[in-house]
């Protein structure tokens, strides 16, 4: 009789292990998404179906909850990223915006030193006529004008392209003539037009410039 009991017992527990197993895989099967703000309504289960059906209801809501989760942290690094480097180009714009903001200002006077350059070059061949010398007194006072103008500029970043025993660089100058000069080689910077200024590092305008060619005829670009 003892025997037949524990035999039963045992039979009973096997159905109760193999219950419990399927419980495990059946949650492992269901791929449904279930909302975790839920799991406070369900109940205490009374029986290993209910356990059954618990067990894979909570372990389908953490799965969903990993998911939003991994969602959500997605979205959130990627707004931090474009946070970021929305701020890196602003300080980086704020940045140029105050090193560059006198750059209009300078292309605006440019003009007038090239004016100074004109008078200071067309009243040399004057000069020696005026035996009075108020012309000389004049143009020294232009030319001292002039030199005071470019010292301030060259205060505040402004830079004079040298063109003088220099080769034609396009990134710095632009040529309005060239002439055979089989002295010199080709490419060899023969004179200067107009000034060209760079202001910090940004080009304000190119050299206007005259360079060397070989041929028989001047080329004039103009």
């Amino acid at each position: 009789m003892d025997d037949d009991k524990k035999n039963e017992n045992d039979f009973d527990n096997t159905d109760n292990t193999n219950e419990a197993n399927d419980i495990i895989n059946d949650s492992a099967e269901n791929e449904s998404l279930l909302d975790i703000a839920d799991l406070d309504q369900i109940s205490e289960p009374s029986s290993l179906p209910e356990a059954r059906e618990s067990l894979n209801y909570i372990k389908n809501a953490f799965t969903n909850l990993k998911k939003e989760f991994d969602g959500l942290n997605e979205k959130y690094l990627k707004i931090l990223a474009d946070s970021e480097n929305f701020r890196k180009r602003i300080n980086r714009e704020k940045e140029e915006s105050l090193k560059y903001s006198n750059e209009n200002l300078v292309k605006d006077l440019l003009p007038i030193l090239d004016y100074l350059d004109l008078a200071i070059n067309h009243s040399a061949s004057y000069i020696n006529d005026d035996t009075s010398g108020n012309l000389k007194i004049f143009v020294d006072g232009i030319k001292m004008a002039n030199n005071e103008f470019i010292k301030t500029l060259l205060n505040h970043g402004v830079k004079i392209i040298e063109t003088e025993n220099k080769n034609f660089d396009p990134n710095f100058h632009e040529v309005v003539e060239m002439v055979k000069d089989s002295a010199e080689p080709e490419g060899k910077i023969i004179e200067e037009k107009r000034k060209g200024y760079i202001y910090k590092d940004r080009l304000l305008r190119p050299s206007l410039i005259c360079i060397s060619k070989p041929g028989e005829n001047c080329e004039d670009n103009n």
